[in-house]
């Protein structure tokens, strides 16, 4: 079994999850409480709940790496350190508080190539997936990286699931942009949202339907200052004139703005090489800004899933957040931290509906980061069925179909290692009601939520 490598000189230690001092936070929380949360819709401790965690993971840790003092998040382990075969010596196994690349869902099905060809454009996103030190010692302890261990729990144990990971296990996938190219080597356009797309009736179908909503069709944007600071406004550019002639002081934003890191040789190489074809390639000294991260933690069964983006306007932000959730923001949440949003998607449906045994009907719950599931369009979502939801004040059904009709749990309850091929296996979906029992998990392994357990196994 594998084993974590040593710290050496130089390297840092993950830092577990600390408790930021929120009055009526706490860390884990338990199900039953989480779940009554649900059942009342009381969203105001869900998105409690939800600040708590953030507020967490962006602490200031002790711990240091190329002079750069590291977040909470950032110190925790990535599945390169958690894989079966060291890349190096054990004893001298290199850490990185991040390993940019390609989103995994940009390489997926029919929509792979125009998904790509956007990966290829300067600035644009780049994940990492983090794992807190508890989960990490799960996944070591029960070899969940090695596709020899996860195909005997299927073939040879006749195991549905893999075992269930603890309360206190947390994933994530931090999302950046690196800062390149840039206009007179100081100023960075970044389009930031404004909100989904209006639903438009399908005559045919009978179904309100969305479209996919790449960051092309977001109509403003802000401009980052890599050499100044301040704005906490809520500016924006409506032009984004390429040679910055649209900027004004009131839609640019200092870095400290933002949640950020400076690239070193090492990350400029591995991120090149990760998105090879890229029109500009990084370099090291350039800068990345964190953009948006997806949370999830193992509280409850089906997991409580969170996202966070930055935005202009914190104080308002546009849907599938809302001035409501941002005015639950604590106190302790400050600086860059609190220059994020937030959307909660802790049930699939509301009236919530039964781990099994359930329908995909009530309003449909929508939860999605903009810079990830924005732009996906239908083939990227196969396994999409038609839900209801509020239009207007009325039930009505929408296609659900596209990345701004998703859900964090209903994509994520699919995800499945598959070794044998089955021809039914759950794929990536809208948001919908899952059946943790349903039919279409016959001849596959559940593998509690994290898509990252197969996309990892080798």
């Amino acid at each position: 079994m594998a084993t974590l490598a040593k710290a050496t000189a130089g390297q840092f230690q993950p830092v577990p999850l600390p408790d930021p001092g929120i009055p009526g936070y706490k860390f884990p929380e338990t199900e039953d409480t989480i779940v009554g949360w649900i059942k009342t819709n009381n969203q105001q401790a869900i998105d409690l709940h939800a600040w708590g965690l953030w507020t967490a993971l962006t602490n200031e840790s002790d711990q240091v790496f190329n002079g750069q003092k590291l977040l909470v998040f950032e110190t925790w382990d990535d599945p390169n350190d958690l894989a079966p075969t060291p890349p190096t010596a054990a004893s001298t196994r290199i850490r990185r508080p991040r390993r940019l690349a390609v989103p995994r869902q940009f390489q997926h099905g029919a929509a792979a190539g125009a998904l790509l060809t956007a990966a290829s454009q300067p600035g644009a996103v780049r994940v990492d997936v983090k794992y807190d030190p508890t989960a990490s010692e799960f996944i070591l302890r029960n070899s969940l990286f090695s596709a020899a261990q996860l195909t005997s729990y299927l073939n040879t144990d006749h195991k549905a699931a893999v075992p269930p990971f603890p309360p206190t296990a947390i994933s994530l996938k931090p999302t950046y942009r690196t800062l390149k190219p840039l206009v007179a080597n100081r100023y960075f356009m970044l389009k930031v949202w404004q909100g989904p797309p209006p639903l438009v009736f399908n005559q045919t179908t009978k179904l309100w339907e969305s479209k996919a909503f790449p960051d092309s069709l977001w109509g403003q944007c802000v401009w980052i200052d890599i050499e100044g600071s301040g704005n906490t406004g809520a500016g924006v550019d409506k032009t984004c004139a390429s040679n910055g002639s649209s900027r004004t002081t009131a839609s640019t934003y200092g870095l400290d703005q933002f949640i950020h890191f400076q690239m070193s040789q090492a990350d400029a190489d591995q991120a090149n090489a990760e998105g090879a074809g890229a029109a500009t390639p990084v370099s090291a000294g350039d800068y990345s800004v964190l953009v948006g991260m997806h949370a999830t933690s193992r509280e409850i069964t089906r997991w409580t899933w969170q996202t966070f983006w930055w935005v202009n306007a914190a104080d308002s932000p546009s849907s599938p957040s809302s001035q409501a959730i941002a005015s639950r923001r604590p106190a302790q949440l400050s600086a860059a931290p609190r220059h994020y949003a937030q959307c909660t998607g802790y049930d699939e449906e509301m009236p919530p509906q039964p781990n099994s045994g359930g329908a995909n009907t009530g309003d449909t719950v929508y939860c999605y980061n903009p810079y990830r599931e924005a732009p996906f369009s239908p083939p990227v979502l196969p396994d999409s069925q038609a839900g209801d939801t509020s239009l207007n004040g009325k039930t009505v059904k929408t296609a659900n179909n596209v990345g701004v009709q998703t859900n964090c749990m209903s994509c994520h309850e699919q995800a499945n290692y598959n070794p044998n091929n089955v021809s039914n296996a759950p794929q990536y979906t809208g948001a919908r009601y899952i059946d943790l029992n349903g039919p279409t998990f016959t001849g596959v392994l559940k593998v509690d939520f994290l898509w990252s357990i197969p996309g990892n196994a080798k």
